[in-house]
């Protein structure tokens, strides 16, 4: 979890467990709460309550990293599989991915919901004086945490259930139906314009926290890849350059720094990721660790190491050549000398290395979850699809520079179209983008080559279904 000064790891590991099950059972059996239970009730009351629950919210964003990854980059032709893929993993791999594969499930999702929405009915009504200062800006990130749960929500499965109300009493509605994407982005919208004023550029006095929660650019991040998918591509432009002249003035590292984005943390191109460390206690416990390290890396020799159940696909070991600065930090072999791994000429996905220290490799290397270079690609492509090609292949050309490449050979607007499409690509490769931005420019079936048209939506975890009987699945599954 996060070091954040407000909040010690002890209490926001206690604060997840009280915000995700917080129940007024005694309404249904005695008109008296016992002091010892906590209720949302007695539990919103200070400052402190308040911090430790907008943390807890948090906590979704760091628990199943896989899945944020394998949705976003699965399917497509980001990930091939090896011999040492699951079965899992091997559906992930082809495309045809059943509803009861280990990646389907959205359970933390819809706590980290649970706990938003906790803390926008209970928080505006704390007195603690305390808490003048960052109250707007608390309720400000849970807006923003709202709809990027959401996004990830919709743009995954399409048709979700559309939950505003923390679940408190057994009078809430634990059989909620599906809301159409339309109206998913429409929320998404509206809590995002909620949260853009009351956070502001720079929230935080330190570093971490500024490049780990919510911040007014992180805000425009997610508003602008929303217009994208909704091609409303003057305001997608627009939130693009809000980001990029941004008074927290984030620039793009140089090209031979470029492995920093991934092994340094929290460089000055980060705008939002999400934070592993190995030095707090957290880290033992189960769903502290950025496992998409264990899915990537080989398997250990001198030090402890990963599973190496996915490696780079061809299409992004023949776009990404020897000449690209990009290449080493995305991607390595293990050679014919492989130490610290055990197996020789391994290809494997770089971009999570975590740290090793005594023989021991921790799993703590960072998500990135929106970062300068992606946002100078949107507002490229908001821009030449407004016929601005010129200024789009400037920006273009900003992220080939940087890489080693030089400028574009592209010209005309469907020529920079694609050239963006494979710059996005060279650039993002492994960070969960792929399959969404296939999927919202309506090139999924072209790239992929896969044309089943169920592929364009995951299916909805079989559990999921049993559980809620008013759920429909996803056609095909």
């Amino acid at each position: 979890m996060l070091d954040f000064k407000t909040a010690t790891m002890k209490n926001i590991r206690h604060i997840l467990i009280i915000i995700s099950l917080i129940t007024s059972f005694s309404c249904k059996v005695t008109d008296q709460v016992p002091e010892s239970i906590i209720t949302a009730v007695n539990f919103y009351k200070t400052a402190t309550d308040a911090d430790n629950a907008i943390n807890a919210c948090y906590d979704a964003l760091q628990g199943s990293p896989n899945n944020y990854e394998i949705w976003g980059d699965g399917r497509t032709d980001v990930l091939a599989s090896t011999d040492r893929s699951g079965s899992a993993d091997l559906q992930v791999a082809s495309g045809n991915v059943s509803s009861s594969n280990s990646y389907v499930g959205w359970g933390a999702l819809y706590a980290g919901i649970n706990r938003c929405n906790g803390v926008l009915k209970h928080v505006p009504d704390i007195a603690d004086p305390a808490l003048t200062n960052r109250k707007d800006r608390i309720i400000g990130e849970a807006y923003f945490l709202r709809a990027l749960f959401y996004f990830y929500l919709t743009r995954t499965f399409e048709n979700v259930p559309l939950i505003l109300e923390p679940y408190e009493n057994l009078d809430a509605d634990f059989f909620p139906v599906q809301s159409d994407r339309a109206t998913i982005f429409a929320q998404i919208e509206s809590d995002l314009k909620l949260a853009e004023p009351l956070i502001p550029d720079l929230p935080f006095a330190n570093t971490l926290e500024n490049k780990a929660k919510a911040t007014k650019a992180a805000v425009r991040c997610v508003l602008a890849d929303l217009y994208l998918w909704q091609k409303k591509y003057e305001q997608a432009a627009a939130m693009a350059d809000l980001v990029i002249n941004s008074p927290a003035k984030y620039t793009l590292v140089s090209g031979k720094d470029y492995a920093t984005l991934f092994a340094a943390k929290n460089t000055s191109e980060s705008i939002l990721e999400v934070q592993y460390s190995n030095t707090y206690a957290e880290y033992t416990q189960q769903g502290a660790v950025n496992s998409i390290s264990e899915l990537f890396l080989p398997l250990g020799g001198t030090v402890t190491g990963g599973n190496w159940r996915y490696q780079p696909s061809a299409a992004v070991l023949n776009l990404l050549t020897a000449s690209d600065l990009r290449s080493s930090a995305t991607y390595k072999n293990t050679g014919s000398k492989p130490d610290p791994y055990r197996d020789a000429n391994k290809t494997y996905i770089a971009k999570y290395p975590g740290t090793i220290s005594s023989n021991v490799m921790y799993l703590d290397a960072n998500r990135i979850i929106y970062r300068l270079a992606e946002i100078i690609l949107f507002k490229a492509e908001a821009l030449n699809e407004l016929g601005q090609t010129p200024e789009a292949i400037s920006l273009l050309d900003q992220i080939r520079n940087r890489a080693g490449i030089g400028g574009t050979s592209a010209s005309t607007q469907s020529e920079v179209r694609l050239a963006i499409e494979n710059e996005r690509l060279a650039e993002l490769a492994f960070e969960g983008k792929r399959y969404y931005e296939l999927i919202r420019r309506g090139r999924y079936a072209d790239v992929t080559g896969f044309t089943d048209p169920n592929w364009l939506r995951w299916p909805i975890a079989a559990t999921e279904i049993t559980k809620n009987t008013n759920l429909i699945q996803n056609p095909g599954y």
